[in-house]
């Protein structure tokens, strides 16, 4: 039985199970899934005879979940292999043959994909086999009619719509849970006195493990439910603890934490606000505890008269403002300090040796800060500065991939990064956040506690090897250190020295204090997601399990603000350069804040007054040049009928009906509309979330809707309905392109990544399943367009550095990736035969290259900025700057003929599956119908 929980040194992040007598974590589970129980059993693999099978027999413990079964074999050779419940195709009792040796309690399960972990004990990415594959497991104990009874009631959950399917599964959990009772037998005195006793869950970085509480007079226990803890039960001696903490958990006010005396703790969620404080009350009511009391205003004037060091100041704040090493969705942030990372010393006394600590992350260049000004400037509703957080999962783990490759490979879908992109230099890292428009991290305690081991790769990982033939290893420490240890030693130094001693004060008002949020966040260029803030979201009023499960796996993959400790200007520290004529500020008025809550916006329908049909006639020069020559093939003649402005800012995305009758189109202005071209007339209109749509893609039912918005979910929209029926988070950033083939879905972001999802078009289904994630493409800058070929073979993709990017799907392997220009990809689309990919660059080049042989065809300076294209037939139809439309030759690149449409540039375009109507979309809030002659 264990004393007290784990300890709250970051150290303690690396998982717990190593060396232990089985490699099964919860780590190796999906977010969200629930461990129920494990049997001992024997795996017998496929093979030719049963003599073979039996030969190479494999002993272990088979683990039922909620989501799929897992075998982990005694011998550490042999992978841990995981079977989701989705990827079955039939699971049976076993009918051994006449004389078989193999034991009558087996059952066979045949999937068509299955999941490797942990071969030879090592950790790697996790190895994904899709080919049909059959398993025999036979059990040592145990009836096989029981557990085959809970594995295809669990198998059947996986075909159900997903609200059912939660539903489901709750009520299995609420079953088993409501059996259990704490076993009394734990107690370390029979005669202590129960006091309470709850349900709550025991948090650990990524992962939470349901149990038991129970509360007596002398102890805390915790009690799992399921035997994945080392220990039966967990305690704490109340004379033990020192500080009992509510906390945010997942965004509720739910958790509790522990800390005793021996530098360790003990993070517990409950079901409710209501149950936490009821548990925290009675803990604090206990004669036999005696908590050491903490008062901020105390420990900032200890601070700021230097009684306490500035590292010791930054993690008390993050202490009392809901940062926790249990959970890494809220683990402690620290600043970057330190500017100089290629001098041969560090050099304390000058001020270019360290950041800017009045101005965030995002804001310490001024280019990079004039990208996020111009993108809010177009925001409406809700704005932020940044897309992505100073801290989250990702960051941390980021930076703790050698200490805790188990979270990273978790949190990633059992893959590393990609080498270029894993923590390899300190120096390249501070260049990134300074200029990457998808980077704004800070950093975290580790950088400042020796010896610095989570730089050094002490566990021999295969991180793989760099573009420029450099295998990733140890991270790479800056010249003026001589190792990771002297590395942190300086870091710390750096921190403490008297010139960010006189300023830190600037960056706790940024992360703790009155600059955090609101009027002042604004003006010091630190707004971020409303989401990240505390009380934006109150999610004990979420009913639906899906919406509830979108909004839970954000939280984890997207970052959360610190708690608001302060409302004024905190004061500065007094050092040897302060100046005697300034004599620091007191800490009167510093306080703990109780922030209003933020309501989200629900999606609203518009008044469609404005939206009046405007029809346009053209001069006469324009007319003249819609003529086409014989030689344009079979474009005839390009006319403009009409344009109607339909949206109140930029219109980002339009596509057409199946039949080319009805136009879709979205906006920044949060907006779906939906026209007919026939009647002219606006057939729906409606908000979609709380900031800027920016794509859209239309189903082959011409009445289901995928949309992509700067909140970093994809929405299924239902037109019959006029309302979105799933929302999916999809990217740690802004969504910026999708596109939907043959039930494969790809998607971009700002977040840097392409991720390819399923997701089933079924005509009978009115209510289409949310996408299901396959896999995630890493890249090295934001990316701005995707494209799938019409076979969904290869995704090809685009960034805002000019790099164009080619996978094969099947494979899941790149073909290739080219700075094919020197500014941003506009645009980018497959031919219809999938031979050809075109590009358009912001520098104004058009070129089409060859993904088979990896070669440009042809390229071409365009007369102007070109934003978007289609193909139709052998010609390309540019939409550009000026707001035309210019129509070339495919082959040739020869223009055959140009026409103005909008007054400013046409950002989006769409053409019919006939090729007789085009529809365009422009920032001057039109919509443009066109026609093409016979």
């Amino acid at each position: 039985m264990a004393e007290a929980g784990v300890s709250c040194l970051p150290s303690t992040l690396v998982a717990a199970k190593r060396g232990s007598s089985e490699r099964f974590s919860l780590l190796l589970l999906e977010f969200g899934e629930i461990y129920f129980e494990d049997f001992s059993a024997i795996y017998y693999p496929n093979a030719s005879t049963e003599e073979e099978s039996i030969e190479r027999k494999q002993r272990g413990r088979l683990k039922v979940c909620s989501q799929s079964v897992l075998f982990d074999p005694l011998d550490f050779s042999d992978p841990v292999i995981k079977i989701a419940y989705r990827d079955c195709q039939k699971i049976e009792i076993w009918k051994p043959f006449t004389n078989s040796r193999i034991s009558e309690n087996s059952f066979v399960v045949v999937a068509s994909q299955v999941t490797e972990m942990l071969e030879s004990n090592s950790i790697a990415p996790y190895k994904f086999i899709k080919e049909q594959r059959r398993f025999l497991f036979s059990l040592n104990y145990g009836s096989i009619h029981t557990l085959l009874s809970q594995i295809l009631t669990l198998h059947r959950a996986t075909k159900l719509p997903k609200a059912d399917q939660h539903s489901l599964i709750d009520s299995i959990v609420l079953g088993r849970r409501s059996e259990v009772s704490f076993n009394r037998s734990w107690l370390e005195d029979l005669y202590e006195e129960t006091v309470c006793e709850t349900t709550g869950e025991r948090v650990t970085p990524l992962v939470s493990n349901p149990g038991r509480i129970m509360l007596t007079s002398s102890r805390l226990y915790f009690q799992p439910f399921n035997n994945v803890e080392p220990d039966p039960v967990l305690k704490v001696k109340l004379t033990d603890l020192k500080h009992v903490m509510k906390r945010r958990y997942m965004l509720r006010h739910v958790g509790i934490e522990f800390f005793c005396s021996r530098n360790s703790t003990i993070f517990l969620a409950l079901s409710s606000p209501r149950e936490r404080n009821s548990l925290y009350d009675l803990v604090l009511s206990q004669p036999h505890v005696q908590l050491q009391e903490i008062r901020l205003q105390d420990v900032t004037l200890r601070w700021q008269t230097g009684e306490m060091s500035n590292y010791d100041y930054l993690m008390l704040l993050n202490f009392l403002s809901d940062r926790s090493f249990n959970d890494i969705m809220q683990y402690p942030v620290m600043p970057w300090v330190v500017a100089d990372y290629s001098s041969e010393t560090l050099d304390l006394t000058r001020p270019e040796t360290f950041r800017d600590l009045s101005k965030p992350i995002g804001a310490l260049t001024q280019e990079r800060l004039a990208f996020f000004k111009e993108r809010y400037s177009e925001m409406s509703g809700r704005k932020f500065l940044y897309g992505t957080h100073y801290s989250a999962p990702g960051y941390v783990l980021y930076y703790l991939v050698r200490a805790a490759p188990e979270c990273l490979l978790s949190l990633q879908n059992g893959r590393f990064d990609q080498p270029n992109r894993l923590f390899h230099s300190i120096g390249k890292t501070w260049e990134n956040v300074n200029t990457d428009h998808a980077d704004v991290k800070e950093l975290i305690p580790e950088f400042y506690q020796t010896p610095g081991s989570f730089l050094l790769n002490l566990l021999n990982l295969d991180l793989g090897v760099r573009t420029d033939g450099v295998r990733v290893n140890d991270v790479i420490v800056p010249p003026w250190a001589k190792d990771a240890e002297d590395f942190t030693r300086q870091c710390r130094g750096a921190l403490e020295c008297d010139y960010i001693s006189a300023r830190l004060h600037k960056w706790i008002d940024l992360i703790f204090g009155y600059r955090q949020r609101g009027e002042e966040a604004v003006k010091a260029d630190n707004l971020f997601h409303y989401l990240t803030y505390e009380g934006a979201m109150n999610l004990d009023i979420i009913y639906d399990p899906e919406e509830l499960a979108a909004i839970e796996l954000q939280i984890k993959e997207f970052g959360q603000t610190p708690k608001q400790l302060f409302t004024s200007p905190h004061p500065r520290k007094v050092t040897q350069a302060s100046s005697p004529l300034t004599p620091a500020p007191t800490t009167a008025g510093l306080g703990l804040v109780d922030p209003e809550p933020l309501h989200p916006l629900h999606p609203q329908f518009n008044d469609p007054e404005e939206d009046e049909w405007v029809h346009v006639e053209l001069p006469q020069e324009n007319q003249e040049n819609m003529k086409l020559s014989a030689s344009s093939g079979g474009i005839r003649g390009l006319k403009l009928e009409h344009l109607q402005k339909m949206h109140k800012e930029p219109v980002s995305s339009v596509k057409l009906s199946r039949n080319g009758r009805t136009v879709f189109s979205v906006s920044h202005d949060k907006c779906i509309k939906v026209h007919s071209i026939d009647d002219r007339q606006l057939l729906g209109s409606a908000a979609v979330s709380d900031l800027p749509l920016s794509c859209l893609a239309v189903l082959p039912d011409s009445q289901t809707l995928l949309i992509g918005s700067w909140d970093n979910h994809i929405y299924t929209y239902s037109v019959e309905c006029a309302a979105a029926i799933h929302s999916t988070y999809c990217h740690h950033s802004s969504v910026t392109s999708l596109c939907w083939r043959a039930n494969t879905l790809a998607t971009g972001s700002w977040d840097s990544t392409v991720k390819i999802w399923r997701l089933v078009f079924d005509s009978s289904n009115n209510k289409p399943e949310p996408p299901e994630i396959q896999f995630e493409l890493d890249h090295d800058n934001e990316v701005s367009c995707v494209d799938m070929d019409a076979g969904v073979t290869m995704v090809a993709s685009g960034t805002v550095d000019g790099y164009v990017t080619v996978w094969r799907i099947p494979e899941e392997e790149r073909i290739f990736e080219l700075q094919v220009h020197n500014d941003g990809v506009h645009a980018l689309l497959f031919s219809p035969d999938g031979r050809r990919l075109l590009t358009c660059g912001g520098e104004g080049i058009i070129r089409i290259l060859d993904p088979a042989s990896k070669c440009e065809l042809i390229s071409k300076k365009a007369p102007e900025v070109f934003h978007c294209a289609v193909w139709n037939g052998d010609h390309i139809i540019f939409g550009t700057e000026s707001g035309e439309l210019h129509v070339w030759e495919a082959k040739t690149f020869k223009e055959v003929m140009r026409i103005k449409g909008h007054s400013g540039p046409v950002t989006c375009l769409d053409i019919s599956e006939c090729g007789r109507t085009i529809v365009t979309g422009g920032r001057d809030k039109y919509i443009g119908i066109w026609s093409i002659g016979s």
